[in-house]
């Protein structure tokens, strides 16, 4: 009963610590975006590169962080070109918008080309932007002299732009057909820009506040699961495919790796906490048997200094023996030399 109340208390603190974690991404998600949801989900390929998904590029099933700017915090595919600016393999940022500011649409993930001043007394466009970049060269205005258009002042009639994109195409804009300020917008792998008015598309130039925001950040493949639940799956690459379920893999296998991991370091701790106290040991044992071959070599030289003295002692009694008896020897001769001549003086 006692086991089965801490695997519950366990379990539920496990649930709590996710869940906190879970709430702190995500919040911190929030306050990076300044916008709910943070996060959206790429449907179609307009913005791909190739056939396949590539990390770097907006590709379906993508999901793509978005965060809240300004206009001015908007770097347009003609900036970019001139500054050497680049997103997700081009120049310029991608925004998300709402396509002829319809709330109730989906929101559309998109590469601003330039951005349109309109001018209404002069039925003209200014943009600055392509002021920057070579005429020419760059761009032109289709049937316009270089004097009047070189600026990018008081534009009107077609915009072609030479060498956009990653498959260097030439690309126009018919502002004959515009008569509004706004963002001209394209997706990296559509043909035309999206106001075009013989194709299918948004209608007007992208305004300032039907911009949600600009992406900030890709996690790639893991859309995928909301692509399914609304069966959006055509455009979704096969290498996406795999490559998310290379991913599901590995989170699921990454306890178990961790784990393993976790008893391989152990058992070798364990070994080399084992092999520095059998160091320690063997280290305690020379040290005693240092000390005990020193108390041995003590012992002996004792053993050597009482020997001496043993054998020295009788040697000097026997000399001073001999020195008594010699000093008895010449008394006794003093004394016999001593007599006669006491009795010659008599």
């Amino acid at each position: 009963m006692t086991s089965a109340k801490e695997e519950m208390h366990r379990l539920g603190k496990d649930v709590l610590i996710s869940i906190v974690i879970l709430v702190v991404i995500l919040g911190s998600l929030y306050a990076f975006s300044g916008r709910w949801p943070p996060m959206v989900v790429v449907e179609s390929g307009s913005m791909m590169h190739s056939g396949n998904s590539q990390v770097g590029v907006i590709d379906p099933g993508d999901i793509v962080v978005v965060q809240e700017v300004e206009k001015d915090d908007i770097i347009t595919y003609a900036e970019g070109r001139n500054t050497g600016h680049r997103k997700y393999g081009q120049y310029g940022d991608v925004i998300i918008f709402e396509p002829d500011g319809d709330h109730r649409a989906t929101p559309v993930i998109h590469r601003p080309v330039l951005y349109l001043e309109y001018d209404r007394e002069q039925d003209s466009f200014d943009v600055p932007s392509l002021g920057d970049l070579e005429y020419g060269e760059d761009w032109v205005i289709e049937n316009a002299d270089l004097e009047d258009v070189a600026d990018g002042e008081n534009l009107s009639g077609t915009i072609i732009l030479y060498d956009y994109g990653h498959e260097d195409k030439t690309i126009s804009i018919e502002l004959d057909e515009i008569d509004s300020s706004g963002f001209i917008t394209k997706g990296d792998n559509n043909p035309n820009v999206d106001q075009n008015p013989r194709h299918r598309g948004i209608q007007e130039p992208v305004k300032e506040e039907w911009v949600l925001g600009k992406a900030r950040g890709e996690l790639p493949w893991f859309g995928i699961i909301k692509l399914v639940t609304i069966g959006r799956t055509a455009d979704i690459p096969r290498n996406s495919w795999i490559n998310f379920g290379a991913s599901i893999a590995v989170i699921m296998l990454l306890p178990f790796i961790v784990e393993i991991s976790s008893k391989i370091y152990g058992n070798l701790s364990d070994k080399s906490k084992d092999k520095d106290i059998g160091d320690r040991e063997k280290d305690e044992l020379s040290n005693r048997s240092d000390l005990k071959e020193r108390d041995q070599y003590d012992e002996e030289i004792k053993d050597e200094i009482d020997d001496d003295k043993s054998e020295k002692s009788p040697l000097k009694i026997e000399k001073d023996e001999d020195v008594d008896i010699s000093l008895d020897v010449e008394d006794q001769s003093d004394s016999e030399d001593e007599e006669p001549s006491k009795n010659s003086d008599i």
